[in-house]
């Protein structure tokens, strides 16, 4: 049975070194699923390791369902890792690999295998019980890990970038079956990752964090179209941040797929038009500062050519505390 996960003012600072963590709070509902996203060095991989016990923090407190695991040691607090590499025992097949938490616990062998095999078929590996870890692919293993994880009935389930090694195929079919296991069991979930459109397709939630901080947490949209600081709208990819006149004080943001072009209260001239697939990326030049776009392909317009636009009112959001940029 899972339970809601706590995490209040948590500081760690590894092997006595610089400080990793910095007196981060969060909350994660029973059943539900976090996503912990930032950049490379925000301190991610610390936070899931010092909430399933590898790290010592320096002060804090870490509590799962109704009980506090400020003491209690990393193998006695039902909480399973997935890594990003899978790190499986070679010299065992891949239902042994998938055992291995049972094993450890006392399981006899009769039971273990049962289990095991019940989770290939669940994450879709059914028919290679006894093949060996070597000659799977990068998706196949970390379907394994993922198998041996669940295997160990954890009350709650960290994910480190589980995905980020794999191919944009893999990743997607990895990425679904997370969301399905997780759905499914209702059980406890926190996912980290760098890339934030994988933040907002599995996240009930997402929790940005940023040099130690967690600088906002809230339901996907709001970290995108409401973002709480500077910090937060660039880094899902909020670019504009400007003033403007009428508006009241203080720095607007607006997505780049909000602005219209083509038509609108204000005049500026095209810098730059870049191909990206699904959509342009058009950089308007105005006021001194450069407006992006994200028009569709078929609305193309010419470098140089002075063009309309508009900024939709329902459409910015004025960030709490926002000064010029």
């Amino acid at each position: 049975m899972s339970g809601a996960l706590k995490v209040r003012g948590l500081s760690v600072s590894p092997g006595d070194g610089d400080q990793v963590l910095n007196r981060v709070d969060l909350s994660v509902g029973e059943g539900s699923r976090l996503v912990v996203a930032g950049p490379s060095g925000a301190g991610k991989t610390t936070l899931l390791r010092a909430i399933a016990g590898l790290e010592t923090p320096g002060e804090g407190t870490v509590e799962l369902g109704d009980r506090a695991l400020d003491d209690v040691p990393a193998h006695l607090r039902r909480i399973a890792m997935v890594f990003q590499e899978p790190r499986l025992l070679p010299h065992l097949s891949v239902l042994d690999n998938v055992a291995l938490p049972m094993r450890a616990s006392g399981a006899d062998r009769q039971s273990r295998r049962n289990a095991a095999a019940g989770l290939l078929d669940e994450v879709g590996l059914d028919g290679m019980a006894e093949r060996g870890v070597a000659g799977l692919s990068g998706g196949e293993q970390q379907r394994v890990s993922l198998a041996r994880a669940l295997c160990g009935d954890p009350e709650l389930l960290l994910l480190d970038e589980p995905l980020a090694a794999l191919d944009p195929n893999r990743r997607e079919g990895l990425r679904e079956l997370i969301v399905a296991i997780q759905e499914q069991r209702g059980l406890t979930t926190v996912l980290v990752t760098h890339d934030r459109s994988e933040a907002a397709e599995v996240g009930d939630s997402i929790a940005l964090m940023i040099a130690g901080r967690i600088e906002q947490q809230d339901e996907p949209e709001a970290l995108f179209e409401r973002p709480a600081s500077v910090a937060v709208a660039r880094f899902f990819g909020t670019r504009n941040l400007i003033e403007i006149d009428g508006e009241g004080a203080g720095l607007w943001a607006i997505r780049p797929e909000h602005v219209v072009l083509g038509s609108g209260h204000h005049e500026g001239r095209v810098v730059e038009v870049a191909y990206r697939g699904s959509y342009l990326r058009v950089l308007v030049e105005w006021r001194g500062m450069r407006i992006e776009a994200h028009p569709q392909t078929a609305c193309a317009p010419s470098v140089g050519e002075a063009i309309r636009f508009d900024l939709p009112e329902q459409a910015l959001w004025r960030i709490p505390g926002g000064g010029p940029s």
